[in-house]
């Protein structure tokens, strides 16, 4: 029994032996590696974590996210701070609307030992607190870019029409509707359907839902245009004739980016006198138009041509 106690005791004290050891050794390496060092300084963003908040409150002031805090402490250190492992809290358990006003100091933090905060920048934070309110306001979409030229909105939906907004009372309450992002117009003709997120400014709203299906429908601008004083000619024919009147009113109806550049010369509006006998003749005008446009009138809708001579 002797014999057994003694191992027993031989071998805990072996492993208690091993274990101070290490621990002599470990600290030993920890101040070889930073005794011989001079001190470092190390600037990061530290977050702000604001906590407790009634739920008939919010932050109105997003400019509270982080405090920049200056250290100093030995390189190895410094190399392995985290900034989420230093950050603040700020408890606002039974604060009312209104502005709430916090010191941030040295003691804020729990740095490693051998390390110590010499900044904090800001010092004092100010968290903005307001009621909250909530409505249900019709979207209203907003388009980018211009449209193609000669082309118009012929239909601008969302779905849903309406949706529901949460955010400071003081904004939520002046609201009349809810923007989306811009939808761009560039390159769409025609119909279009897409999914669009809303706008918020300043990201202290929020939607539910927080996008839309926009449909959007584009079509030709159509206009109606007069050409006066159109001049009135026979088209490859050499023989000798006359016209009356020599010129002619013409409306004419179609697509805005045709009508608008459109030149009604010889080579649009004249006569077709190929195989008329000479004489008197009472003729309608010959038009090669774009197949888009439509003529609505003509004064007079016909002229009076004398072939072979000169009327008397």
């Amino acid at each position: 029994m002797k014999r057994t106690w003694q191992k027993l005791v031989s071998y805990v004290s072996g492993d208690l032996a091993l274990k101070l050891f290490s621990l002599f050794f470990a600290a030993g390496l920890w101040f070889f590696v930073n005794a011989g060092q001079k001190a470092a300084e190390r600037a990061m963003e530290v977050p702000v974590e604001i906590r407790n908040v009634a739920s008939e409150l919010m932050v109105v002031n997003p400019g509270v996210g982080a405090v920049e805090v200056r250290l100093m402490g030995p390189p190895a250190l410094l190399s392995t701070l985290d900034p989420d492992d230093l950050q603040v809290s700020l408890d606002l358990d039974g604060a009312r609307a209104g502005t709430s006003t916090f010191r941030v100091s040295a003691d804020s933090f729990n740095p490693p030992r051998g390390v110590r905060v010499t900044r904090i920048s800001p010092s004092v934070v100010n968290v903005k607190l307001e009621t909250v309110a909530a409505r249900s306001l019709p979207v209203t979409v907003r388009l980018g870019g211009k449209l193609p030229a000669g082309y118009k909105i012929a239909r601008l939906e969302s779905t849903p029409e309406a949706v529901k907004v949460r955010g400071p009372a003081s904004e939520v309450n002046n609201m009349t509707a809810v923007e989306t992002v811009p939808l761009e117009l560039d390159g769409v003709k025609g119909q279009t359907t897409r999914e669009v997120r809303l706008s918020s400014a300043g990201g202290t709203l929020s939607f539910s839902p927080d996008r839309v299906t926009v449909s959007l429908a584009l079509e030709e601008e159509m206009i109606t245009r007069e050409f006066g004083r159109v001049e009135v000619k026979a088209k490859d024919f050499s023989g000798r004739y006359t016209v009356t009147p020599r010129q002619v009113s013409i409306k004419l109806f179609g697509p805005k980016r045709i009508l608008e550049p459109l030149q009604l010369g010889p080579d649009r509006v004249y006569l077709n006198l190929k195989g008329l006998s000479p004489g008197n003749h009472n003729l309608p005008l010959t038009m090669n138009l774009p197949r888009e446009v439509k003529v609505l009138e003509q004064k007079p809708d016909r002229v009076r041509v004398v072939i072979g001579g000169t009327e008397g």
